[in-house]
C-alpha cells in the first residue's frame, strides 16, 4: 500500500490552476468595479493582499485534504482530483462569507461563478497527486514480521505489454491549451492599449481584462472540441501501438495541421493558423502523454462456450469440413 508524498513542488504545481482563476476573476470585479464605482477602486497593494489571502486559504485547504487521504491511506489520483474540487468549493464559499473579495458576485450567479474554482480546485489535486509521487506505508511500531516473511517486500515489476491510459483529467488539461496559447496573444497588445488611451487608468483596466475576457471566451468554445480532438488523438495514437510523449506530439501536431487543412477548403484565410494549430496540436499530444499514463494491455476476453467440440482452432480440419449425420 501506498501514500502521497508531501511535495512542496506538487503543492505550487497544484495551485497555479487555482491562481489563473483567482486572477481572472480579480480581473472581472476590478473591470466591473471602474464602470460602476471608479472612485472606489481598490489599489494595488489591497489587490495584492486580497490575491495573496485567497491563495493562502487554497493552499491551506489542499495541504489539509492531502493529510486527510494520507490519514485514510488513499491513493488514487480520481480521488485527489474530487478531493481538490471539494476543498476550493470550500475556500470559495468561506471567501464568500467571510468578504475576502474585491466585487461579491451578482444575484443568480454565486453556484454559477463557483464553478470554476471548483474545477480548477479538481485539476490542482490531480496535479499534486501526480507530481508529489508515492512512498511505501511504513510498517507499524511494533509489529512483528513473520518468520519466513522478507525483511524489506520485493519491488512489483511488469514486464508485460503496456498502453497508454485513457486519463479524463489528462483530456481535460491538454484541452486548455488552446484557451492558454490564446489568451498569451493579447499580452502583445498591451504596449498599444497603454499609448492609445489618454487616461493610463483605463489603459490599465483594459490591458488586464482584454486577456481575462480571451481566456474565458476561448474556454467556453475550445474546451469541448478539444476533448473531442485529444481523445481521437490518443486512440489513434493506441491503435498505431505509440507511447512516448515525442510520438503523441508528433501525432498531435499532424492531425491539428490537417484539421485546419480540411477548413482552409472552406475558409481560406484560415491557413495562417496552420502552424499555430499544429504547434498546439503537439504541446497537446504531448501534455497528455506527461499526465496519463500506462496501464498492462487486458486480457482477451472470456470465451462462453456450450458445446466443447466448438472449442478447436481456426485452422483445425473441423473447421472447413461439415461432419455427416446421415438420416434413416
Amino acid at each position: 500500500m501506498y501514500l502521497v508524498k508531501n511535495s512542496p513542488r506538487a503543492l505550487f504545481a497544484a495551485l497555479s490552476p487555482l491562481a489563473i482563476v483567482e486572477a481572472v476573476l480579480m480581473v472581472f470585479a476590478i473591470a466591473g468595479g471602474q464602470v460602476t464605482d471608479p472612485a472606489g477602486t481598490p489599489a494595488p497593494d489591497q489587490i495584492l493582499v486580497l490575491f495573496a489571502g485567497r491563495m493562502a486559504i487554497n493552499a491551506a485547504f489542499l495541504f489539509a485534504g492531502h493529510v486527510v487521504l494520507r490519514q485514510w491511506t488513499i491513493s488514487s489520483r480520481l480521488a485527489y482530483g474530487l478531493m481538490g474540487g471539494v476543498m476550493a468549493a470550500a475556500s470559495y464559499a468561506i471567501a464568500i462569507r467571510n468578504h475576502i473579495q474585491l466585487a461579491a458576485p451578482g444575484d443568480g450567479t454565486v453556484v454559477t461563478i463557483g464553478l470554476l474554482p471548483t474545477i480548477a480546485g479538481m485539476i490542482g489535486g490531480f496535479l499534486y497527486g501526480q507530481f508529489a509521487g508515492l512512498s511505501p506505508v511504513a510498517r507499524a511500531v511494533g509489529a512483528i514480521p513473520a518468520a519466513d516473511a522478507p525483511a524489506v517486500p520485493p519491488p512489483i515489476v511488469f514486464d508485460g505489454p503496456v498502453r497508454v491510459r485513457t486519463s479524463i483529467a489528462g483530456i481535460a488539461i491538454a484541452a486548455l491549451m488552446p484557451t492558454v496559447l490564446a489568451t498569451l496573444l493579447p499580452y502583445t497588445l498591451v504596449p498599444l492599449l497603454m499609448n492609445g488611451f489618454a487616461d493610463k487608468s483605463t489603459a490599465h483596466i483594459f490591458a488586464s481584462v482584454i486577456p481575462a475576457q480571451t481566456f474565458m471566451v476561448m474556454m467556453v468554445i475550445s474546451v469541448i472540441p478539444s476533448s473531442i480532438f485529444m481523445l481521437c488523438v490518443h486512440h489513434v495514437a493506441r491503435a498505431v501501438s505509440r507511447r512516448s510523449a515525442w510520438e503523441y506530439a508528433a501525432i498531435g501536431g499532424v492531425a491539428a495541421f490537417a484539421c485546419v487543412l480540411l477548413l482552409v477548403l472552406v475558409v481560406p484565410i484560415l491557413a495562417a493558423l496552420l502552424v499555430p494549430a499544429a504547434f498546439c496540436g503537439a504541446i497537446m499530444g504531448a501534455l497528455y502523454r506527461r499526465f496519463a499514463g500506462l496501464e498492462p494491455v487486458p486480457l482477451p476476453e472470456a470465451v462462453i462456450a456450450t458445446d466443447p467440440n466448438a472449442l478447436v482452432g481456426a485452422d483445425h480440419p473441423s473447421r472447413r469440413q461439415h461432419g455427416v449425420i446421415l438420416s434413416n
